[in-house]
């Protein structure tokens, strides 16, 4: 998947299960909008969470 979650807003109300998967146990999280997500492809400046 080529897109950010900030792009992919519209999932969250008509797909909320596949939203979920994209989300759930977040690794990297957005310094520019604060998403986070599972794979850092999925936001648009990833950093990684963590330790």
């Amino acid at each position: 998947m080529s897109r950010t979650l900030c792009e992919l807003k519209k999932l969250l109300k008509s797909d909320f299960k596949t939203y979920k998967t994209l989300v759930c146990d977040p690794t990297h999280v957005c310094t520019k909008c604060g998403r986070t997500a599972n794979d850092k492809k999925l936001v648009c400046k990833p950093e990684r969470l963590g330790k």
